[in-house]
C-alpha cells in the first residue's frame, strides 16, 4: 500500500462505485508528420505513439497505481509493477471517413458510460485511437476513472503526449521503455513499472493547512446538515431535474465554435469586464430561464483548479510540481441567481418565442451576471487556500455513506460549467528544427452523468489559435432531451450573434 485516498480522491472513488459517474475524457486530433500518414508507416506510426504513451505513463505516478479496498471507508493506493498495453491502448483503423466519425460518437459515448473493473490490478485509464488510412490526423481519447485524477490533468496528459511525440528517436531511448514481442502488435507490450511509492502525490489537504472561518465552515455544515423536512430546499435548488439513481445513461451534444470567433468572444467578454466562464453561465441561464418553466431560481457551478495555489519542491516532497502532475487538484465555487433575476429574465422573453434572440434588453442582463460570476470567481482564487471546500470535505470519513445520502436529497445545482482553458497544441521553436512534427489542432473535453450533482455539465476546451469545443452531458432520465438540445442550439447560435 502506498497511501490512502485524500478527501477528493475517496469522494470520487465513492461517486463510481455507488455508479454516480462513471468517466471523463480529454479529446484531441492530432496532425501526423508527413512521413507517418501511408498505410506502410502504420507499424512505425503505433510504436512511435506508444513509447509516447509509456513516457507519459513514467513521468505520471497516478497512471501507474491500483486502487484497494473501493467498498470500505478506507481504500489505498497500491503500486504495480507492470502495465498490459492490452487493457489500456486501442487502436482502431478504418478505410473512410464517414465510418471514422460515426464510430468517434460511438466510442465516446460507450467511453463516457463504460465502468471500470480491476481496480486493484489495472490503473484507471484508456487510451482510444481513431484512424483513417492515408489521413493526415489522428482522434486520440484519452479515458479516465475520476479518483486518478482530475480534468486539468486530462490537458496535461495530451499536453506531455505531444512534447514526447515531437522528441528525437535519441532523446526518447523507446527500444528499453516496453518489452514487445511484436513490434507491429500492441497486444504484445508490456510497460514494466517502478515503484511509485516515493512518487505519487499528496492529496492538497496534505500540501496546506485550508484555514476555514467560523462563518465559512457555519454556513458550509448548515447547508449540508440541516433538516430538509423543517427547512425545505430553496428556490434556487433545481427541483425540476429530481435525483434519479437509474438508469444511467449520458446525452451529449458538441458543437464547434471557429477561431475568429473565439477571439472575437474574448474581446466583447474584456470589454464587458468579464470571461468565457462567466458569460456561459449567464448564457445558460437566459436558456433555462426560458425552457424550465416551474423553476423560480437557480444554482450553478463553477471547478477550479488548486494547482495556483500549491507548493511546490517542499521538503517532504521535493520532487513534486503541482502544475505538472496528474492528480485530483480541483476544487468548486457555487452561484446562485435568485427569483427576482429569474423573473425579470422572464419578463423580456416572449412566452411564444420558442428560440429566442438575444435583445439589448437580455444583453442588459447577461453582461452584468456575466460580470457578477466573473468576480466570484476571482474572490475564490484571491483567497487562495483560504475558506475553500477542501477543508470542508476533510471532515468526511466515509464518503460512501455521505454520497448515499446525498442521492436522496433535492438536487442543489442546475448546470456547472467548466473550462479547461487554452491548450498550445505546436511544437516549441527548438523542436519545430526537426522533420517528424505533431500538433493538435482541436481538444475536446466530456463529462458523464454526475446522478447527484449538476442536471447540465458544460465543458468548454480550446486549442490556441484554432477551434472551441463546447459539450453539454446530462443524464438520460433526469433531464428532458429537448432541454438539452435546446440550450445547446441556444448556446451555439447566440454565441455567433456576440461575436457578429
Amino acid at each position: 500500500m502506498i497511501r490512502r485516498l485524500g478527501c477528493h480522491e475517496g469522494y470520487q472513488l465513492a461517486m463510481h462505485t455507488l455508479d454516480q459517474y462513471r468517466g471523463t475524457i480529454v479529446s484531441c486530433r492530432y496532425s501526423l508528420p508527413p512521413n507517418l500518414t501511408h498505410q506502410d508507416a502504420l507499424g512505425t506510426l503505433k510504436a512511435r505513439f506508444c513509447e509516447a504513451v509509456a513516457h507519459v505513463v513514467l513521468a505520471q505516478s497516478h497512471l501507474q497505481v491500483g486502487i484497494v479496498g473501493e467498498n470500505t471507508k478506507d481504500p489505498a493506493f497500491v503500486c504495480l509493477d507492470h502495465l498490459d498495453f492490452r487493457n489500456h491502448v486501442d487502436w482502431n483503423t478504418f478505410d473512410n471517413f464517414d465510418d471514422l466519425e460515426s464510430h468517434y460518437s460511438a466510442t465516446a459515448q460507450f467511453q463516457l458510460d463504460a465502468r471500470y473493473t480491476h481496480l486493484a490490478t489495472q490503473p484507471g485509464w484508456r487510451v482510444i485511437v481513431l484512424q483513417k488510412v492515408g489521413a493526415d490526423y489522428l482522434e486520440v481519447l484519452y479515458v479516465w476513472n475520476h479518483p486518478h485524477h482530475d480534468g486539468m490533468s486530462g490537458k496535461i496528459f495530451h499536453e506531455q503526449l505531444l512534447q514526447s511525440l515531437n522528441r528525437s528517436v535519441d532523446e526518447k531511448n523507446g527500444n528499453d521503455l516496453v518489452d514487445k514481442k511484436n513490434q507491429q502488435d500492441l497486444d504484445t507490450w508490456v510497460l514494466h513499472l517502478p515503484d511509485s511509492s516515493d512518487t505519487l502525490p499528496p492529496p492538497p489537504e496534505v500540501l496546506s493547512p485550508w484555514p476555514m472561518s467560523t462563518a465559512f465552515l457555519l454556513k458550509a455544515l448548515w447547508k449540508e446538515l440541516k433538516p430538509l423536512s423543517i427547512f425545505p430546499a430553496g428556490d434556487t435548488y433545481a427541483t425540476w431535474a429530481p435525483i434519479q439513481a437509474a438508469p444511467y445513461m449520458t446525452q451529449r451534444r458538441t458543437f464547434v465554435v471557429d477561431s475568429d470567433t473565439v477571439t472575437k468572444l474574448v474581446d466583447v467578454c474584456r470589454q464587458n469586464h468579464t470571461t468565457l466562464t462567466g458569460l456561459f453561465h449567464a448564457l445558460v441561464l437566459i436558456s433555462l430561464v426560458s425552457t424550465v418553466e416551474e423553476a423560480k431560481g437557480f444554482a450553478s457551478r463553477t471547478p477550479y483548479d488548486l494547482r495556483h495555489f500549491l507548493p511546490s519542491n517542499t521538503p517532504a516532497y521535493p520532487w513534486l510540481r503541482p502544475k505538472e502532475s496528474m492528480c485530483n487538484y480541483v476544487s468548486v465555487i457555487d452561484h446562485e441567481f435568485d427569483v427576482e433575476l429569474v423573473a425579470n429574465i422572464r419578463s423580456k422573453i416572449s412566452p411564444e418565442a420558442t428560440s429566442p434572440s438575444l435583445s439589448t434588453d437580455i444583453m442588459d442582463i447577461v453582461w452584468p451576471v456575466s460580470a457578477r460570476v466573473r468576480r466570484e470567481i476571482k474572490a475564490r482564487l484571491d483567497s487562495g487556500i483560504n475558506n475553500d471546500m477542501i477543508g470542508i470535505m476533510k471532515f468526511v470519513r466515509d464518503w460512501r455513506p455521505q454520497q448515499q445520502s446525498e442521492a436522496r436529497k433535492p438536487r442543489y445545482l442546475s448546470w456547472l460549467v467548466t473550462n479547461l482553458g487554452v491548450l498550445d497544441g505546436e511544437v516549441s521553436e527548438t523542436q519545430q528544427e526537426y522533420d517528424e512534427r505533431w500538433s493538435i489542432c482541436q481538444a475536446d473535453l466530456m463529462l458523464s452523468a454526475e446522478v447527484p450533482s449538476a442536471a447540465l455539465s458544460v465543458s468548454i476546451m480550446t486549442v490556441k489559435d484554432k477551434q472551441m469545443c463546447v459539450t453539454c452531458t446530462w443524464q438520460d432520465c433526469a433531464v428532458e432531451t429537448q432541454v438539452g438540445d435546446r440550450l445547446m442550439s441556444d448556446l451555439e447560435r447566440w454565441l455567433s450573434e456576440i461575436a457578429s
